[in-house]
């Protein structure tokens, strides 16, 4: 053993470090006042609306308090969904606060979004203040009034972990719907476990109609307010059959839904087209009121609806660390919104194919029409998915992408190569089920490269390099290579290729010519049969295209056709193609897998895992 040589001042020296050390330790561990017995316990808060409609009478309730000498409370600057600041302040006015004696308490504003409150010797303080309201009810009617909790509760730091509740005094007449749990014991009080659930719960007030139906055992409500559609103008019977088939849609995918019941809300207003946010439990969508009157609205409500019933799962469960708990007072980045977002955008479009409210080659044409815009883009090629989705709080028009169009091209990729790479035992659906497992909200949200390590648990396949080309970096989609392989015709024309205004809508070179275009003005003609291009005979639509491909704009080429019994040829100016062009579509001759595979994307099969 080893012996060390000891002397008086070195003990002592020795005493007074661990005497230090000892100190430190204990005044680290000392509670803070709202971890003491004493202190803060629950936030409660009660609201009356005003009779118009347009305002609110707000009181926060933070009690007992112990030896507290400040309390500062804040209003969200962001809100969870929608990754940008807002001016919520704004809409508060006459904030101030009341002790136990019913004093009013010096008020400090530390930014036009946080104020400090004299809190020496309160035992419980009530910050009340006025909250600008708007009334989105026809004129003369009972008011309609929506709110998002962000932009309604204040809160404190040091008490966002403590339960929250909320009592209502509603004027007479009056409904009340949301997604907050009611108190057994008293129906009046609606409570939740933290501020992050409690302002995740959207708010309607007024005059609401009230609907619901039942799925798998569990109650999903919807709700409809605002501005007047009757019954002719909205079914309601059909749009609740509608939101039922998409609801189990989303069941068989998860196997289970994730709340002890569901509430949509609605809102028929002014809005110039519509908008939803997702919610742990609910969702509010906001529909035009004249769209939604002359049927104009029904297929992009149904999208948006179903959008946001998915993000139940993708980014309320599924999400990345940085989405909760979280941080109200400055931005929440992460580079995950082509997934949690765009990935989302592809199961809108999965799920109103499934609950089979698309026609036949809907889907097709829309993952076609998606990729135009992610192609059409400012920042296509220049700014990654990544990329695109970690800016999203300061987008520069000059490089601007859509994460929601990206991720939703990639969401189809992922897919079908799933599907391929596992002879279509698994896919994305399979992936999406694995992830709501692994995360298990409310445990702390994936890690960086999760998503990778989750679609190679599921499939086996490593995703390793399709993330470093397509989601890190600016690689063109592999659209024409991976669509191919599952049994898509891919048309992928640039729109600085050259043009003749010529087409094949068969695969026996007939063409079809487009008046008034370079081909047409030459003198081809409709149901013409291509036989060569500038002296290269064809015969099929791949030799077309790459001798097509060969030309350049000013030239002329020669273009010989069979017409009836004889063969002709004419000289055709080549111009330059004005718009890309892109199409998805289904070979006819399909094999056994590509045919399995496509029928799966379309009908859910496999069955998740």
């Amino acid at each position: 053993m080893q012996r060390f040589l000891t002397s008086p001042i070195l003990c002592l020296l020795t005493l007074y470090a661990l005497t230090l050390s000892a100190a430190a330790a204990s005044a680290s561990a000392m509670p803070t006042p709202a971890q003491t017995q004493f202190d803060l316990r629950e936030v409660s808060y009660h609201m009356e609306p005003a009779a118009d409609g347009e305002s609110l009478q707000i009181a926060m309730s933070l009690q007992p308090l112990f030896e507290r000498d400040r309390v500062v409370v804040r209003i969200p600057w962001w809100q969870p969904g929608s990754y940008g600041y807002q001016n919520y302040h704004q809409r508060i006015s006459d904030l101030h606060a009341i002790d136990q004696y019913e004093q009013r308490r010096d008020i400090l504003a530390l930014t036009p979004r946080a104020w400090e409150i004299d809190a020496s010797g309160a035992t419980s303080l009530e910050v009340r203040y006025t909250l600008v309201a708007t009334n989105e009810a026809e004129e003369g009617a009972t008011p309609a009034v929506h709110l998002r909790g962000p932009m309604t509760f204040l809160y404190t730091e040091d008490s966002k972990h403590l339960p929250h509740s909320l009592t209502v005094d509603l004027p007479k007449g009056w409904d009340f719907a949301s997604g907050h749990r009611l108190d057994p014991s008293n129906p009046k009080i609606r409570r939740s476990p933290d501020y992050d659930v409690f302002v995740d719960c959207p708010i309607a007030m007024g005059d609401l109609e009230r609907h619901s139906f039942e799925s798998h055992g569990k109650t999903i409500e919807w709700v409809l307010f605002g501005r007047e559609i009757t019954p002719t103008q909205f079914d309601r019977d059909a749009w609740t059959a509608k939101l039922k088939a998409m609801s189990e849609v989303c069941y068989e995918i998860f196997g289970a839904y994730p709340f002890e019941r569901y509430v949509y809300l609605f809102l028929a207003n002014g809005i110039g087209g519509i908008s939803g946010l997702e919610h742990l439990n609910s969702t509010s969508i906001l529909v035009n009121y004249r769209g939604l009157r002359s049927g104009a609205m029904m297929e992009p409500l149904e999208s948006v609806t179903a959008h946001e019933f998915f993000h139940l799962w993708n980014v309320k469960r599924i999400r990345p660390q940085q989405l909760g708990p979280f941080d109200y007072s400055t931005d929440v980045r992460t580079t995950d919104l082509w997934w949690l977002e765009g990935v989302t955008s592809y199961y809108n479009d999965i799920i109103v194919q499934r609950a089979q409210l698309r026609a036949s080659g809907w889907f097709w044409q829309s993952q076609s029409t998606n990729f135009v815009n992610v192609h059409e883009a400012a920042g296509y090629a220049q700014k990654s998915p990544e990329r695109a989705s970690w800016t999203e709080w300061e987008p520069d028009r000059k490089t601007y992408i859509s994460y929601y169009d990206q991720g939703q091209t990639l969401g189809l990729l992922l897919d079908l190569k799933i599907r391929l790479e596992t002879q279509n035992r698994r896919s994305l659906d399979d992936v999406m089920a694995f992830l709501n497992r692994w995360v298990n909200y409310p445990d702390p949200g994936y890690k960086p490269d999760d998503l990778q390590r989750a679609i190679y648990a599921v499939s086996g396949w490593n995703p390793a390099q399709f993330f470093d080309r397509y989601v890190e970096g600016v690689v063109k989609p592999p659209l024409d290579e991976i669509g191919a392989e599952a049994g898509l015709k891919v048309v992928w024309i640039e729109k600085d290729s050259p043009y003749l205004g010529i087409s094949f809508p068969d695969d026996d070179l007939t063409v079809n010519v487009r008046e008034g275009a370079a081909a047409s003005n030459a003198g081809l003609l409709t149901g013409d049969k291509l036989q060569s291009v500038a002296g290269v005979k064809v015969q099929t639509i791949t030799e077309v295209r790459d001798a097509l491909a060969k030309l350049v704009p000013d030239q002329e080429v020669s273009i010989k056709v069979r017409r009836g019994g004889s063969v002709r040829t004419f000289d055709v100016k080549v111009v330059q193609r004005g718009r890309f062009i892109f199409r998805l579509t289904p070979e006819e001759n399909l094999s056994p897998l590509q045919q399995t595979i496509l029928q799966g994307v379309l009908t859910g099969v496999p069955d998740a895992v």
